[in-house]
This record gives C-alpha cells, sequence and structure tokens, in this order.
C-alpha cells in the first residue's frame, strides 16, 4: 500500500520544502493550504505523486475531508501541521481580529489537524511545526507566542497519550528560531518584530526541512533549533524578573540587526 503524507500550509515556505522533501522520499504528498492555487503549485513541482486540496485549518470539518481523502490514496504515515501566520504587535496594539486569527491558526489548526491525523493513522509521525517562541516569553510577539506555546504542550501531551494506549504514532514538536520566510520579511519592518532578529542569523527553509526530516528518522520528540536559544528561552521563563529588564535590552541588539532597524 502507498505511504501518504499530509502537509498544511504547503503553498510555500518550510511547507513547500517538507513536501519536497516527503516526496523524494516515495510518499504521495497531499499538499494542503488555504490559498488553493499555492497548494496546487508546489503539487504540480514535486517529483512524486502528489495531491492539492484547500484547507482553512480553523475548520475542524475541513481537516476530516483532507484525511478522509488522503487515506483513500493509501495509508497515512505521516501528518504535518505547518500552517501558520505570524503576529507582531504589543499587546495593547494587537486588534481582535489578529488575537483572534492567531490563535485559531496557530494553535487550534494543530489542535484540529492532529485530532483528524490520529483518526486515520495506524502507524507514523505527526509531525508539528511549533516555534522557539513557543517556550517562553516573547515580548512584542505575545499572542503569537501564546499560541505556539498552547501549540507546544497540547503537542507533548498527545505524544504522552499516544504512547500510553499503546498506539505506534508518535507527536513530535519541532521549535526554529525565526526563519526566511515570506512570513518574516512581511513583518520584518515593525519594531515590535525586533525579538526575532536577536540570533546570529536568520535559518534557512533548508535547515529547517532537514532538521523535521532527521525527526522523522530519528527518536526526538522535540528539537529545537538552534538548541543553545532553547535553553536561553527557557531560562527566561524561570526568571522572569530578571528577563524583564535583560529582554528589552537584548531585543534593541535585534533592532539594530532588523532590515530597515
Amino acid at each position: 500500500m502507498t505511504d501518504v503524507a499530509v502537509v498544511t500550509g504547503g503553498g510555500r515556505g518550510i511547507g513547500a520544502g517538507l513536501a519536497r522533501a516527503l516526496s523524494e522520499r516515495g510518499l504521495h504528498v497531499v499538499v494542503t493550504d488555504v490559498d488553493g492555487a499555492a497548494a496546487t503549485r508546489t503539487a504540480d513541482a514535486l517529483p512524486g505523486p502528489a495531491t492539492a486540496l484547500p484547507l482553512d485549518v480553523r475548520d475542524p470539518g475541513a481537516h476530516r475531508s483532507v484525511a478522509a481523502a488522503a487515506a483513500d490514496l493509501g495509508e497515512v504515515t505521516v501528518w504535518v501541521n505547518n500552517a501558520g501566520v505570524l503576529s507582531t504587535a504589543s499587546v495593547w496594539e494587537a486588534t481582535d481580529a489578529e488575537v483572534t486569527s492567531t490563535i485559531e491558526i496557530n494553535t487550534l489548526g494543530v489542535v484540529h489537524g492532529c485530532r483528524a491525523a490520529v483518526d486515520v493513522m495506524r502507524r507514523g509521525d505527526i509531525l508539528n511545526v511549533v516555534s522557539l517562541s513557543g517556550l517562553g516569553p516573547t515580548p512584542g510577539l505575545a499572542i503569537y507566542g501564546a499560541s505556539k506555546a498552547a501549540a507546544l504542550s497540547y503537542s507533548q501531551a498527545l505524544h504522552i497519550e499516544l504512547g500510553g494506549a499503546r498506539r505506534p504514532i508518535r507527536c513530535l514538536a519541532l521549535c526554529p528560531d525565526a526563519v526566511s520566510t515570506e512570513l518574516l520579511r512581511a513583518v520584518s519592518d515593525r519594531p515590535s518584530s525586533a525579538l526575532l532578529f536577536t540570533g546570529p542569523r536568520v535559518l534557512g527553509v533548508d535547515e529547517v526541512v532537514a532538521a523535521g526530516i532527521a525527526m522523522l528518522d530519528g527518536r526526538r520528540e522535540l528539537r529545537v533549533l538552534p538548541g543553545w536559544r532553547g535553553w536561553l528561552t527557557r531560562t527566561q521563563s524561570m526568571l522572569p524578573v530578571a528577563a524583564r529588564t535583560l529582554t528589552p535590552m537584548v531585543a534593541r541588539i535585534g533592532e539594530r540587526r532588523r532590515p530597515g532597524g
């Protein structure tokens, strides 16, 4: 039976990269995106069999429809929840619509995707592309960070529950630092995005794709890219008083590195 992979947010960026990598491994890839035309472009460019489907990840019923369509193609052994939005605004400046869409897409989109995947998978891996921002406080990205922290917590809980139920399905969480994608470029002119540029450099899409594929091949259920940034972010959570003083200082470094900063 053909192995099938589902990739959400596959129209561009990390999702498109993961779709290609999975296609090169011989899987029939179901590429989904809220932009159906973008999903089709990715699917048409893959080296192996592929199917493009529109998907608004906020809709649990739409996830179930994609899962059923994927299961009709073969055995679903990989499901990648990659779709997301990047919101940068101070807490008091974020609009109601921005808050709602960020939580619905970044958190509920992962929850609904995982549930649909578990319904049709007998074995395999669910890979959730989360974010370094989910590991600790991210001033300027508070709503985004909160949405990713919830997605990470859900991923880890689901991984443990599946193990406890003796189901041969893993739920993996990949937490990269800022990545050179359209999402990042769209917010790089905003001073509130400064924290995204505090690392030595912005990651390339290929690096994140390689890390995700390595997780599918390996035994790690959580990977932070780069690892040392994860320890730094977690430290901020444990030392909130110090973080309130130090984080704005670090953000000023990002402001100098930010394009247009």
